[in-house]
């Protein structure tokens, strides 16, 4: 059976968009941060994750927040600048499984034999460009949580969760939108399982406003995230 000439030339642009979305998602920046400015691995210390929140507990909250903002930079430029350049339509199907392979990436990089972050900070990233209003207001109501309750991971889970529900209430309808935040807070959920045990058990560690931990070191709240890991 003969094919029409574009169909080929579709599946060609989907197959390189979804490649280049996970392997750009699968840079793991906690990791080269550590690794290359600090002399560490990070995934020996702390919650052993490769994440903004492992490296801000470790190292400092310009460190953390550096590791974020690229974190960030991957799923966006993921959603703009190389759908753009593909010709990936914005808001679309393609559009939203380019966004899915990001964070899959992150979480499950194969630069570390599949062990990645929690994908909190790359979804983030996709999502302010397929649906800034949305994105930002679950971003504010991220902020409000980790203030009150000094837990990155509530705040994170707060914010994953509103997600939907913005997407709802600011006429953000689209299909392809929808399901994608559904399921990207169905992962953020799921990498949280052991940060939800150790809240409901009053375990789980809580960042500092105030001075800088000492690099690499371990604060006394983390022994129960050791055990996780192990």
């Amino acid at each position: 059976m003969l094919h029409p000439p574009c169909a080929g030339a579709e599946a060609r642009t989907t197959a390189i968009y979804l490649v280049l979305a996970y392997l750009l998602g699968a840079i793991p920046t906690g990791y080269l941060f550590a690794r290359f400015v600090k002399g560490i691995d990070i995934r020996t210390i702390g919650s052993g994750n490769i994440g903004a929140t492992n490296v801000l507990r470790a190292f400092g909250w310009r460190a953390g927040l550096s590791v974020m903002a690229v974190d960030m930079a991957k799923g966006a430029l993921v959603a703009g600048p190389l759908a753009a350049w593909l010709g990936v339509a914005p808001g679309g199907w393609l559009a939203a499984a380019g966004g899915l392979a990001a964070v899959l990436g992150h979480d499950y990089t194969v630069f570390l034999a599949m062990r990645g972050g929690k994908g909190v900070a790359t979804s983030a990233g996709v999502l302010l460009v397929l649906a800034p209003p949305s994105t930002l207001a679950a971003l504010a109501l991220f902020v409000v949580v980790v203030l009150a309750t000094r837990m990155v991971s509530a705040g994170s889970l707060a914010g994953a969760l509103g997600l939907p529900l913005f997407l709802w209430l600011f006429g953000e309808r689209q299909a392809p939108l929808l399901c994608l935040a559904l399921l990207l807070t169905a992962f953020v959920w799921l990498k949280h399982v052991p940060n939800i045990r150790r809240m409901l058990a009053g375990t789980e560690s809580k960042i500092s406003f105030g001075r800088r931990p000492r690099e690499g070191a371990s604060a006394p709240g983390r022994e129960a995230e050791r055990g996780e890991r192990r």
